[in-house]
């Protein structure tokens, strides 16, 4: 319809006017304001000399003609806003159409291939709230693009090399060092004790390697030491005969140590990955990168790069307006903007995208820029115009403050301990059995840490408190969840098979909620263009609201009628199905029972 209304006004506007040019459709958010609105008149008035009035009037008197009885009315609303109201029985269509075959009916389609890549976690550390957002977030964006006929090619660059996995190689080893000397044993027995833990005690365990090996850095000789094994990795990656002072079999030792260690943490992110819904169709790995992130560099070298006084490789990122930033260090190694060049050409050589969003926090704006336009300068046919940064703010919490190189941190393990064991007191122990609880407090949990982040604009920061997020009276995910599963127990009850679409009128919280439910495409299509996942999640909580006092005022299953009973069934039905939609699209379950 939206599509419909903008062609018309394309078109009556050409015609009344001579002017050539495509209206603005929006939806109102009030929908007292009509289905649709435009603010055409005023733009035509203010470029022609026009009365307002009398533009509008005369848009609204031909545009009628056009549309005919596919809107119910048309008027002029304020100091000239012109209005579209869809008639009932379109909107007792759509509930129709929303039970019986898709949601996403009337979503306009797009078909261009996209690669959304997001997560981004550095091995040798515990996963924390940061990364837990841009896997969140780059999830919902992925499933929006998606909904409106996209393919996707999800990805994943995680960082497996530099100096942080040094430092944590360090640490870990004057960790276990230190617990052999003091139950009298030896190191290989601490170590293979250590591969023995579950996934969650590893990943702790090198996240207090990392901290270890921050707290020594400050001392020459740890630093000599940890500088030496970032050396030696990174020899080692790229298959080039070891410079290292590390002897033979220190290199032997560290090298098995590393890909142990490292093969910890993937087993530790796979199981969040797993956890919060999202399978990859890619994980890149920044040692991977190495080799060809220093191709890329150097075959550019003199053109789009040069060489500083120090013998470090950079892009001088003043000559366009940014700055300047090192590629290759001095000792030779990709910094991560180097292996950035290699990555991309490798996503590039899996899917040719015609986009790609990096889902990144908004801390490393600056970066990307570098990183953008030394690739658009490298492959203008490749990159120029198709990449964008989806700047993500932080996670915060009012009580606490949090670094990783302290081990000062809320890891995801930890949140979402404390989100499960706040929504238990949710549960209704006397009416679930023991695995339908089990199922319904993890979808809970899921959805509490998930609606709390995406309900928030990307760029915002995210305050995060434990009580609101599992609160069944607020915005929340539990309480998006309990609207749905409230609509399931009322079909349930109902005992309907079949849906029947009844033509009538619908009384004003009836029609309230038929049009809400009507809109879902455009919220489909907004939320994908802005890449905004918060505007499905605001959908979804108003459309609960209304649902809500709507169930409470009035009978649905003891109707006053058949004919009512009907209608009401077939609304309880399609918000139903939009609500398990809206948040299949964040990423969230909708539990059978609660």
């Amino acid at each position: 319809m939206k599509q419909q209304i903008t062609q018309a006004l394309t078109k009556v506007v050409k015609e009344l006017f001579g002017e050539e040019m495509t209206p603005q459709v929006s939806v109102p958010m009030d929908f007292s304001h009509g289905d649709y609105t435009t603010n055409v008149s005023f733009i035509l008035s203010k470029k022609l000399s026009l009365p307002l009035s009398e533009v509008a009037q005369k848009i609204t008197s031909e545009i009628s003609k056009d549309l005919g009885l596919k809107i119910g009315k048309i008027e002029v609303a304020g100091a000239g806003f012109i209005n579209f109201y869809v008639n009932v029985n379109d909107l007792q269509e759509r509930l129709g159409n929303v039970v019986k075959n898709d949601t996403l009916v009337g979503v306009k389609k797009e078909e261009k291939n996209i690669m959304v890549e997001y997560a981004h976690p550095n091995t040798h550390k515990e996963m924390h709230i940061g990364h837990m957002r841009t896997l969140i977030t780059g999830e919902s964006v992925a499933r929006l693009l998606e909904a409106v006929g996209n393919t996707v090619y999800r990805a994943n660059y995680q960082g497996d090399i530099g100096p942080h996995v040094a430092k944590a190689m360090h640490g870990i080893q004057i960790l276990m060092r230190e617990e052999a000397q003091a139950r009298g044993v030896s190191f290989d027995q601490v170590f293979q004790e250590k591969k023995a833990l579950p996934h969650k005690e590893r990943a702790h365990f090198l996240g207090a390697g990392y901290v270890k090996g921050n707290q020594v850095y400050a001392d020459p000789k740890e630093k000599e030491q940890i500088d030496l094994i970032n050396s030696f990795l990174y020899f080692k990656v790229e298959g080039r005969e070891s410079q290292s002072a590390l002897s033979p079999e220190e290199q032997e030792i560290m090298w098995s140590m590393y890909i142990e260690t490292k093969q910890w943490s993937l087993d530790y992110y796979d199981e969040f990955y797993k956890r919060f819904g999202t399978k990859f169709n890619h994980l890149f790995l920044e040692s991977a990168m190495v080799v060809r992130g220093r191709e890329v560099v150097m075959g550019n070298l003199g053109t789009i790069f040069t060489k500083s006084d120090d013998g470090a490789i950079i892009f001088e990122g003043e000559k366009y307006g940014l700055h300047t930033r090192v590629f290759i260090t001095g000792a030779g190694n990709p910094t991560y903007e180097g292996k950035e060049m290699g990555n991309a050409l490798t996503e590039w050589d899996l899917f040719h995208f015609d986009k790609k969003i990096h889902v990144v926090a908004n801390e490393q704006a600056g970066y990307f820029q570098v990183i953008f336009k030394a690739l658009d300068l490298i492959e203008p046919e490749k990159f120029e115009g198709k990449q964008y940064h989806l700047s993500m703010g932080m996670v915060q919490f009012s009580d606490r403050k949090m670094s990783s190189r302290t081990g000062d941190i809320v890891t995801v393990d930890d949140l979402l301990d404390e989100v499960k064991h706040a929504a238990s007191e949710l549960m209704k122990v006397d009416v679930l059995s023991e695995n339908e609880r089990a199922d319904a407090l993890e979808k809970v949990t899921i959805g509490a840490v998930k609606h709390s982040v995406l309900k928030v604009g990307t760029g915002q920061n995210a305050a995060f408190d434990i009580k609101t997020s599992v609160s069944l009276e607020g915005n929340s995910g539990p309480y998006v969840q309990y609207s749905y599963v409230r609509t399931q127990s009322i079909l349930g009850k109902a005992g309907a098979s079949e849906l029947t679409q009844v033509e009538g009128e619908l009384l004003p919280e009836e029609e309230a909620l038929a049009r809400q439910i009507y809109h879902f495409p455009d919220v489909i299509e907004q939320a994908a263009s802005d890449l905004a996942p918060q505007v499905i999640a605001t959908y979804l909580f108003e459309l609960s609201q209304t649902f809500n006092s709507f169930y409470q005022k009035y009978r649905i299953i003891e109707a006053e009628n058949d004919e009512k009973k009907a209608q009401r069934l077939l609304l309880t039905a399609a918000v139903g199905k939009v609500l398990a939609q809206g948040l299949s699209l964040l990423g969230i379950e909708a539990p059978a029972k609660m």
